[in-house]
């Protein structure tokens, strides 16, 4: 059975989130290819309210 190999990639999207601390609020952008993603890279200690996820331009590499 032959397989075959997808030529499809997972997109990249930039998120954005307000991220707030006891102290302040300040909007973060993490790119990532799922929210799930983006929240484990946000930094420790923040309270992240979702705010848009934007398309990333793909890069080609010749």
């Amino acid at each position: 059975m032959a397989f075959i190999k997808s030529t499809q990639t997972r997109p990249q999207y930039q998120y954005r989130f307000l991220a707030l601390t006891a102290t302040e609020g300040q909007i973060i952008h993490i790119a990532a290819h799922t929210e799930h993603e983006a929240r484990q890279q946000s930094p420790l200690g923040c309270v992240l309210v979702f705010a848009g996820r934007l398309p990333l331009p793909e890069v080609h590499h010749a």
